[in-house]
């Protein structure tokens, strides 16, 4: 296989951003001494398409028609490449002049069988961004800078070795189409098969934040990364680790207790529902506000709450869906610290829990004496 890096990027739209992308790579493959190439795999409206086939001349790209799947249009990619490493790029980045150099030399070891880059957001912050960039859905994208090797990274700026990639078939297409798993599970066959996937911070790519500050969009994101944890727990058992009650099952349960202490004692039951709710949100939010010292406001953090919310109740539909009950307890465990992790937050937000709990029983008992 040819020596040299080939560049896959999926693509839909966004004409703007991956033009300064590939301008972007203009300089990164300047500075590279050997032979590279750029590869979008597109199903941009036509009106896009006349964009794109023109910004593929100016900057030597070459463009394959092909969608929807984002994951199918990486496997297109680099079944299409003539190089012996891929690199996979998001549209909505842009690269910095070593980055070609800095995941290329990585493979000098013979181990190596992907790179996992740096990537840094960039843009104007907002309220909602600073929320979410102290969240835990962000911290993946930060592995190269304290880790030196990782089960897996995500694909908006990663390197794999084509014949790697090939040997394991490429990314799964049993996942959903929507963001998240397919790249986590192509990182975990990676290692499990005896690769090594080694971290390099000056693999440095910068990530545009106003792809990602849409309130609404990123609701949609964390649903879909929940979902996308069912299909990770059955390809990948021996990763679960039991964990405490999860926080939308407390939630079910508030609610279905509420409803039948309504229906059998008294109708205003009901009001304690969005009463505990709000006062044990604000009680994790207290919790975690505590014991990560991160520099958000009380009200980002309530926010940061409501997103993990989001996201597990994403998981929990699809275990419901998929009559997988026996999940839904269960969790997924990449690294050694991360179970601690887990144990420490799960003590304070037991804590939280349990205030919640007294509130709910007092409410219920006070709802009695009403009656």
């Amino acid at each position: 296989m040819p020596r040299g890096i080939s560049v896959v990027i999926a693509t839909k739209g966004r004409v703007k951003l991956l033009d300064e992308l590939l301008e972007s790579l203009d300089e990164a493959r300047s500075r590279f001494p050997l032979p590279s190439e750029v590869i979008l795999v597109d199903d941009s409206s036509p009106d896009d398409v006349r964009e794109i086939e023109d910004m593929c001349e100016r900057h030597d790209a070459r463009r394959i028609a092909f969608g929807p799947s984002v994951a199918e249009k990486r496997n297109v990619g680099v079944r299409n490449s003539r190089y012996e490493v891929a690199l996979l790029l998001d549209s909505d980045c842009l690269a910095t002049p070593e980055l070609l150099n800095e995941h290329y030399r990585c493979y000098e070891d013979p181990s190596v069988g992907a790179v996992a880059g740096l990537l840094e957001f960039v843009g104007p912050d907002t309220w909602f961004w600073k929320a979410v960039a102290n969240s835990q859905f962000v911290v993946c994208f930060d592995f190269p800078r304290w880790m030196e090797t990782v089960p897996w990274t995500p694909t908006a700026n990663c390197s794999v070795r084509r014949d790697v990639f090939e040997a394991l078939g490429g990314f799964d297409r049993g996942f959903p189409d929507k963001p998240g798993g397919e790249d986590v599970d192509l990182g975990l066959r990676i290692t499990q098969g005896g690769h090594v996937m080694t971290c390099n911070p000056k693999a440095l790519v910068y990530h545009q934040k106003k792809t990602w500050i849409p309130v609404k969009a990123m609701i949609k994101r964390l649903w879909h990364y929940g979902s996308a944890d069912l299909f990770l727990m059955e390809r990948h058992p021996d990763l679960l680790y039991p964990c405490y009650p999860r926080r939308t099952l407390l939630v079910l349960a508030v609610v279905a207790l509420c409803v039948v202490f309504a229906a059998l004692a008294c109708p205003l039951a009901l009001a304690a529902v969005p009463i505990v709710l709000l006062v044990d949100l604000a009680l994790c939010a207290a919790a975690m506000q505590s014991y990560e010292k991160r520099r958000v406001s009380f009200l980002q953090q309530v926010v940061i709450q409501l997103l993990i919310l989001d996201n597990e109740l994403g998981f929990l539909c699809r275990c419901l869906e998929r009559r997988r009950f026996d999940f839904m307890g269960q969790q997924l465990i990449y690294f050694d610290g991360q179970a601690f992790g887990i144990v420490d937050r799960g003590s304070l937000l037991t804590l939280a829990h349990l205030g919640s709990a007294v509130l709910l029983a007092v409410l219920l008992l006070a709802t009695t004496v009403l009656a």
